[in-house]
């Protein structure tokens, strides 16, 4: 448990904290001088809209554009920042190394609910290690002379991340939620057949046992859930308290890869990314020496970007070979389980059979709506280096 523990804790750090110390909820007066904002995800919402108590990923942008703090006074707690950034930066990168410890360790105990439990936490403290790195290279450049409008796009992809995340705990969650149910029952039918003689004090504490660790990691998962919800919403600068509905991300529009060009992605790429362009506005002196340099040093960030471009092309294609995949096993699987309802409610079917059908299905519907979401993800970094911001 005490393993468990310091990674639950970790997650109010993992979820993009040190952005959150200069952001909060804000008074929303940028609406009163533009009722129809075009935010950096090129979405228009209606003030309305915003303060209905939902969030959906279309409103983030527009949301972070009304209410971050950070957009409105982007000079404030620099130093601070940068100082809280680098220190939950080597706090989230001894977590992730624990986690993926734990994971393994998991995998060769062949313990695959905390394998899958620690497989999630890893995968979010990197996401947020990646964002925390974003944030402290652009402090690094002189960010009290950085657009409104960079400071937009950066949070609202840290904000597309953070939704992204919640959302994969959220399905991990239901998937946990229905073992433990499992697990519950099969440790009930083991006490009743103790009770006739057919099961021995072995079986009993065993069953009992998994229940307990699936009960405990549905609540690790439920913690880190509230965390990142917690914060998402501090990022947006929306309700705290449970009142705000978080919405489920919109479902992947795969025609979005119709419209990639990777050659003439990559030039826009290069022509709209804050590093190189910050780069190429550096003075490089009156000195050949220091024009060459300066040469040479914009030719790189180019080629490391065009590298980066190919990466991002290729992670977007082969998310896309993995939800075709996913898509025909979840199809399968809801025929197996139409079958397996009809058959329960004929009593063909124990309740016990019945929930190893239901966790075999919600497999099924977890590695597709996972994979939708991974796909998701892919095409919506691809965009956004695309727009300007990429790691490289």
């Amino acid at each position: 448990m005490a393993k468990k523990k310091s990674v639950r804790n970790a997650y109010v750090c993992a979820a993009l904290a040190g952005i959150l110390a200069c952001s909060g909820p804000g008074s929303m007066t940028a609406w009163a001088e533009e009722e129809l904002y075009q935010a950096v995800d090129g979405n228009q919402i209606a003030e309305e809209r915003l303060r209905d108590q939902t969030v959906e990923y279309e409103e983030l942008g527009s949301l972070i554009h009304a209410n971050n703090v950070t957009v409105q006074n982007a000079a404030s707690g620099v130093e601070n920042s940068r100082k809280t950034y680098t220190e939950d930066l080597e706090y989230l990168r001894s977590e992730k190394a624990s986690a993926r410890w734990n994971k393994d360790e998991a995998k060769d105990e062949g313990d695959m609910v905390s394998y899958a439990e620690y497989a999630s936490y890893e995968a979010v403290y990197k996401s947020s290690i990646k964002s925390y790195n974003k944030m402290l290279d652009r402090l690094d450049q002189n960010s009290t002379n950085k657009s409104r409008v960079m400071l937009e796009k950066q949070l609202t992809n840290a904000a597309q991340s953070l939704m992204m995340s919640y959302q994969s705990m959220t399905l991990q969650k239901e998937y946990l939620a229905t073992m433990e149910e499992l697990l519950r029952t099969q440790y009930d039918n083991a006490q009743t057949r103790q009770q006739a003689g057919l099961s021995t004090d072995q079986e009993v504490m065993t069953a009992r046992s998994s229940w307990e660790s699936a009960r405990a990691s549905l609540k690790s998962m439920e913690s880190g859930e509230a965390a990142i919800y917690q914060n998402l919403c501090i990022l947006l600068g929306v309700g705290e308290e449970g009142e705000v509905t978080i919405q489920k991300i919109p479902s992947v529009d795969v025609q979005k890869m119709d419209e990639m060009n990777l050659e003439e992605d990559t030039k826009k790429a290069i022509t709209n990314n804050y590093d190189i362009i910050s780069e190429r506005s550096q003075s490089s002196g009156r000195s050949t020496a220091g024009v060459n340099k300066k040469t040479r040093t914009v030719e790189e960030m180019e080629e490391k970007l065009t590298v980066k471009m190919n990466q991002l092309y290729e992670d977007v294609q082969q998310a896309k070979t993995a939800y075709d995949a996913a898509e025909a096993g979840n199809y399968a699987a809801d025929i197996t389980w139409n079958s397996a309802q009809k058959k329960h409610e004929m009593g063909m079917l124990s309740n016990d059979g019945y929930l190893q059908e239901q966790i075999q299905y919600l497999q099924k519907k977890n590695n597709f709506e996972s994979a939708e979401l991974n796909l998701f993800q892919a095409l919506e970094t691809y965009w956004w280096a695309v727009n300007g911001i990429a790691d490289f």
